[in-house]
C-alpha cells in the first residue's frame, strides 16, 4: 500500500466565502459512490471493491481527478467518506481514491548512481552483545485494559514484552512502539468493532492477534545485554481504529499509550499494586497474572530510571513517539518522565508535530514503499530552529532499506500472515534497479542485513544519549562512519548540533542582513506543481516538477497540507555570500547542508570559499568534500527515487590555514544547488532540560448553518501565557480552495497572549437535509515556541437548522476566545428555594449565547432544556426526582453551542 499523498488536499477556506448558488439537495449517486447534501456541505462516499489493508496509508478522495482531501475509513474498511462544502462535487462525474490505483507506468529517467564516499570504521559496535544476563517476559492485562486518548472513547490493550538486564542498579529505560500493521489473522468470525480480534471472549473463532511488538528482538537484546531495560509495546487496538475514529490518525493515542505504559511500570517499580480491568473479559488483571516468562513483579521493583528514558517508534509509531514526548512536556514537571531521546523509524508525519528539548534521530529508509516520501524529515526540519533548547537533531538516511524489514513480524518467512516487501508491492516503478531486490545492480539490503542495520543504529542512539557513550556520536553527527558488522550498508547522517555547540552564520530560512547574492539565487520553500501547495506563499517554491515522494523536505503533510515547509536558499547560478566577522577559533568545523536541485540530471558543483580579515582564502569544490551533496541520489525509472535530500558538508577549520579569530565571509559559487544551515560548530549531544512546555489547542466551535455563506470563529488557545512569541498554523478541512481565498492561516501569539481567533467560511442554505449536524476537522500544527496539546485537533460543527430540526440550537456566537475562556471556568447557577426530593426549583444563570439551548442535569442525570434569552440568561424549573437521597447534589446547565457551564451545589432535604 502506498502513502496516499498523491495530489492536493482540499481544505475549508479560512477566509469569508464568496457568494455562490447552492447546488440542489438531490444526491448524485452511482453504483459505487454517492454525493449527499448534509448540514453545511456535502458528504462524499466511495464504496470499494476490496477491504483497505492496515498500513501507513492516508487515503484521499478525488472528484473528476481533483483531490478533495483526506478521507475517513468506514468501520468495515470497504468505503471511504469525507464532507466538503464545495458545491461542485454535486455534479461530479466520477469519485475515486488514490490508494488502490495501480501506480503510473515507470518511465526512463536520467540514471543516477550512488556517489562514493570514504567512511571510517568505528572500533566499537553498539549492537554487540554485552555482559549483562537478560530476562525476558511478556505482560498482558487484556485487550481492553485502558482507555485510549482521542480515538472515539474506545479501550485498548496493555500488552508488551520486557527485556530486563539482571542488575541491582536502576537502568535506563527504552520503549519500542511498532507501527500500523494488520492486527488480526486466522479463520472464523471477526469482531464487527475491529478489535479485539474475536467477537467475544468465548467465541470459537480462530482469530488471533499479530504480535508486532515482538518484532524488534535484535535491537532490544543488544540494548538489554548492555544494561538498558527495553519494553516493546503493542498498539493493535489503535491500528484497528485510527483511520476510522481518530482525527489525527492515532498519533496522540499512540503517544498516550507510551505514557500509560511508563505509569504502569512506575507503579510496578514502586512496588505498588498494579491492576487493570479488562472490559472485554470483565476480569481484573494483576501484574502477577499479566506476566509470563522469566520476569516477575519482584524483578520490576526499583528496576528503572524514569528520568532517563528513550522511545523508538516505527512508521505511525514514529509520529506516536513524537506525540508522546510533546504530551509529556506539556505536563507539570512533577508528572513528567525524563524522555531524553526520541527515535522515529521510517515515520509518518501527518500532523507536523514539532518536537522540542529532546535529542532526536530520524531514520529514513531510501527504498520505503509505504512512507515513500520519507516525511519524517519534517520532524527534524520543523523543530531544529523552533525552540529555545540545546539538543542534537539528526536525519539518518539508510540506502537500500524498505519500510517493513526493521520488524521481523512484518518480514516474509518470519511470520505466517500479513508480511511483505513494501517496495516490491507498492513502490512506484518497483522494478527500478536501485530498489528492486532482484536487480543485479540493486542497493537493497536483505532482510537480515536491514534488521542488523536497525539494531546498530537503535542501540547506538540510545547508548549515546541515555548512557553517555560518546564513542557512538559519529553515527549521528554528520560524520562519515560505519561499524564493521554493517560494512555492507550505506548509511549517512545530517545533523543540527545543539544550540550551545554551534553559531549559526546563516540559516537561509528567511532574509538575513549578512547574506547577499549575485546572479540567480533566492530563498524558497515548499513544493508546487502536481501534489504541491494550493495557495500562494511568500517565497517561491523550491520544486515544481518533481514527484512529492522524491521531496522529503517539502512533501505536504496530510493534516497540515498548505503549511510552508523547509525554507532554504536555491542557488541556480552565481554566488551567495555570507558575511561573518566572527571568531571561530573555538569551533571544530564549518558545516552546511547541500543538495543538487531538481534541474540537475546527475551532478553539479559549487565552490566554497572562506576568507579571513587579512584577505587570505581557503576554497574547495563541494564535490571534494562530500560528492553526494552535489550529485542526485540514485534512481533510474521510478519517480519516487532520485530523491532530493540535504547532505552535510563539513570543513575542518584547523585545516584551512586561516586566522580563525577573524573570519570575514563564506561564499558559495556554482549552479543548481539548495543551501541550508551554515554554522560553525562542535559535535555534541546536548541535553534535555526539564521544563513544562506551553501547549496549543483548538477549541471546539459550533454554529448554526444559516441561510447562505457565512463565517465561524474558531478559538486557538495556549495552555498558559508564554514569555516569548508562539506561532502555529491552523487548517480547516472540508471545502475546495478554488471557491474562496486562503485555506490555511498562520497564527501568532504575542508574549502573554493566550488566545487568538481564526475565521472559517461556512456554507448555509434553506434546504432541509437528513443530517442533524456536520463536523469539519480543524488542526493546529507545526508550532514554534509551544507544543501541540492534546486538543491540537478540534472540530467545527455546523447544525442543520432547516426542516425537522432535532439538534439543540447553538445560538448566536459571541467572541470565540471569550467563549472558550468562559467554558474553562464554570459560572454560578442561582437556585431558588430549598431543594427537596420530589419538589421543584426555579434556577437562573447568565453568560450563555442568545438563543442557545441549555441542558440541565442533576449529578449528571438529564432533567431537561431551556433556551437562553437575548441577553444570554436562561431560566428553568428543576424537578427533583422523588426518592433523591438527602445530601449534596450538583445542578448544572451546559450550553449546546458555547459549551459554557453554570453550576450550583445544593443540599437535598428529605420530603
Amino acid at each position: 500500500m502506498r502513502n496516499s499523498l498523491r495530489g492536493t488536499a482540499a481544505l475549508m477556506s479560512l477566509a469569508c466565502l464568496t457568494t455562490f448558488t447552492a447546488a440542489p439537495a438531490s444526491a448524485s449517486t452511482e453504483e459505487d459512490w454517492s454525493v449527499d447534501r448534509v448540514a453545511g456541505g456535502y458528504k462524499v462516499t466511495l464504496n470499494l471493491d476490496e477491504k483497505l489493508p492496515i498500513d501507513s496509508s492516508a487515503p484521499s478522495l478525488l472528484a473528476d481527478g481533483k483531490v478533495l482531501g483526506p478521507a475517513t475509513e468506514s468501520a468495515d474498511g470497504k468505503s471511504l467518506f469525507l464532507v466538503t462544502a464545495d458545491p461542485a462535487v454535486a455534479s461530479a462525474g466520477e469519485i475515486t481514491t488514490d490508494v488502490l490505483d495501480a501506480p503510473p507506468a515507470a518511465t526512463a529517467r536520467a540514471a543516477a548512481t550512488l556517489a562514493e564516499v570514504q567512511k571510517t570504521l568505528l572500533p566499537d559496535d553498539p549492537s554487540t552483545t554485552g555482559p549483562f544476563q537478560v530476562k525476558e517476559g511478556v505482560y498482558d492485562f487484556g485487550d481492553q485494559a485502558i482507555p485510549l486518548l482521542n480515538i472515539g472513547g474506545i479501550r485498548g490493550e496493555l500488552t508488551g514484552k520486557i527485556y530486563l538486564p539482571v542488575s541491582r542498579e536502576r537502568k535506563p529505560l527504552v520503549i519500542f512502539l511498532h507501527g500500523r500493521h494488520t492486527s488480526c489473522y486466522g479463520t472464523g468470525a471477526t469482531n464487527p468493532n475491529r478489535w479485539p480480534c474475536k467477537p467475544s471472549p468465548d467465541s470459537t473463532s480462530q482469530r488471533a492477534t499479530i504480535p508486532s511488538y515482538i518484532g524488534y528482538d535484535l535491537p532490544a537484546r543488544a540494548l538489554a545485554s548492555n544494561g538498558y531495560a527495553v519494553v516493546s509495546i503493542s498498539a493493535n487496538a489503535i491500528n484497528s481504529n485510527d483511520n476510522q475514529l481518530a482525527a489525527d490518525y492515532g498519533a496522540q493515542a499512540r503517544g498516550q499509550l507510551i505514557l500509560d505504559t511508563l505509569t504502569m511500570l512506575e507503579n510496578a517499580d514502586d512496588g505498588d499494586p498494579v491492576e487493570y480491568h479488562d472490559a472485554f473479559t470483565g476480569r481484573d488483571v494483576t501484574l502477577a497474572q499479566a506476566l509470563t516468562g522469566a520476569v516477575t513483579p519482584a524483578d520490576l521493583k526499583r528496576a528503572f530510571d524514569f528520568q532517563n528514558v528513550g522511545i523508538m517508534g516505527h512508521s505511525r509509531g514514529g509520529e506516536g513517539v513524537v506525540a508522546a514526548a510533546t504530551l509529556n512536556d506539556a505536563l507539570p514537571l512533577y508528572r513528567q518522565f525524563g524522555i531524553k531521546a526520541v527515535l522515529p523509524l521510517a515515520p509518518v508525519d501527518y500532523d507536523r508535530i514539532s518536537l522540542p528539548n529532546t535529542v532526536t534521530a530520524t531514520i529514513l529508509p531510501y527504498c520505503d514503499g509505504d512512507v515513500e516520501n520519507l516525511m519524517g524529515q519534517h520532524i527534524v526540519d520543523d523543530s531544529r530552529h523552533g525552540f529555545d533548547d540545546n539538543v542534537l537533531r539528526s536525519a539518518v538516511l539508510t540506502q537500500g532499506a524498505n519500510h517493513n524489514f526493521f520488524n521481523t513480524i512484518w518480514t516474509p518467512g518470519l511470520f505466517p500472515a500479513s508480511t511483505g516487501d513494501d517496495w516490491s508491492v507498492g513502490g512506484n516503478g518497483a522494478n527500478d534497479p536501485v530498489c528492486n531486490p532482484a536487480a543485479a545492480t540493486t542497493l537493497r539490503l536483505t532482510a537480515p542485513q536491514q534488521e542488523k542495520v536497525g539494531a546498530v543504529y537503535m542501540a547506538g542512539f540510545f547508548r549515546l544519549v541515555l548512557g553517555d557513550e560518546k564513542r557512538f556520536l559519529p553515527l549521528f553527527d554528520g560524520s562519515s562512519v560505519s561499524v564493521p558488522s554493517i560494512a555492507f550498508s550505506d548509511v549517512t547522517s545530517a545533523a543540527t548540533q545543539p544550540a550551545a555547540s554551534r553559531t549559526d552564520l546563516a540559516t537561509f530560512e528567511k532574509p538575513e542582513a549578512n547574506v547577499s547574492v549575485t546572479g540567480e539565487a533566492a530563498l524558497c520553500s515548499s513544493m508546487g506543481g502536481n501534489g504541491g501547495l494550493q495557495i500562494p506563499q511568500d517565497q517561491p517554491f523550491c520544486a515544481t516538477a518533481t514527484n512529492q515522494a522524491a521531496l522529503p523536505h517539502w512533501s505536504p503533510a496530510t493534516w497540515a497540507f498548505n503549511i510552508p515547509s523547509s525554507p532554504m536558499m536555491r542557488l541556480k547560478s552565481g554566488t551567495v555570500t555570507v558575511a561573518t566577522s566572527a571568531d571561530l577559533s573555538g569551533y571544530e568545523q564549518l558545516s552546511v547542508k547541500v543538495a543538487a536541485d531538481e534541474t540537475v540530471a546527475t551532478s553539479t558543483d559549487v565552490t566554497i570559499t572562506v576568507t579571513d580579515g587579512a584577505g587570505k582564502t581557503w576554497s574547495s569544490p563541494v564535490s571534494a568534500l562530500n560528492s553526494r551533496a552535489v550529485t542526485r541520489l540514485p534512481g533510474s525509472t521510478s519517480a519516487w527515487l532520485k530523491k532530493i535530500i540535504l547532505q552535510q558538508v563539513t570543513i575542518p577549520l584547523s585545516t584551512t590555514g586561516l586566522n580563525l579569530k577573524d573570519v570575514r565571509q563564506v561564499s558559495f559559487t556554482g549552479t543548481g544547488v539548495y543551501l541550508s544551515d551554515l554554522s560553525a560548530e562542535n559535535r555534541a549531544v546536548g541535553a534535555r532540560v526539564p521544563k513544562q512546555q506551553v501547549a496549543v489547542d483548538v477549541a471546539p466551535a459550533r454554529v448554526d448553518e444559516g441561510s447562505g455563506p457565512g463565517t465561524a470563529s474558531i478559538a486557538v488557545a495556549l495552555s498558559a501565557p508564554a514569555d516569548h512569541e508562539v506561532t502555529g498554523y491552523v487548517s480547516v478541512f472540508g471545502s475546495a480552495t478554488g471557491r474562496a481565498g486562503i485555506s490555511m492561516k498562520k497564527v501568532t501569539f504575542a508574549p502573554g497572549q493566550t488566545c487568538v481567533t481564526v475565521q472559517a467560511g461556512t456554507l448555509g442554505d434553506t434546504v432541509a437535509t437528513g443530517t442533524a449536524s456536520t463536523s469539519f476537522k480543524v488542526s493546529v500544527t507545526n508550532t514554534a515556541g509551544a507544543v501541540m496539546g492534546d486538543g491540537g485537533f478540534g472540530t467545527l460543527t455546523v447544525r442543520e437548522d432547516d426542516g425537522n430540526v432535532t439538534t439543540p440550537a447553538y445560538g448566536k456566537p459571541g467572541d470565540a476566545c471569550a467563549e472558550y475562556l468562559a467554558s474553562l471556568k464554570p459560572g454560578n447557577l442561582i437556585v431558588t428555594n430549598a431543594v427537596v426530593a420530589g419538589g421543584s426549583n426555579p434556577v437562573t444563570a447568565s453568560g450563555y449565547r442568545a438563543g442557545e439551548s441549555v441542558q440541565f442535569t442533576l449529578d449528571g442525570a438529564v432533567l431537561g432544556r431551556a433556551v437562553a434569552d437575548a441577553s444570554g440568561t436562561v431560566t428553568f424549573t428543576v424537578a427533583i426526582p422523588a426518592g433523591t437521597p438527602a445530601g449534596k447534589v450538583t445542578i448544572s446547565g451546559v450550553g449546546a453551542g458555547s459549551g459554557y457551564t453554570a453550576s450550583a451545589v445544593s443540599r437535598v432535604r428529605a420530603s
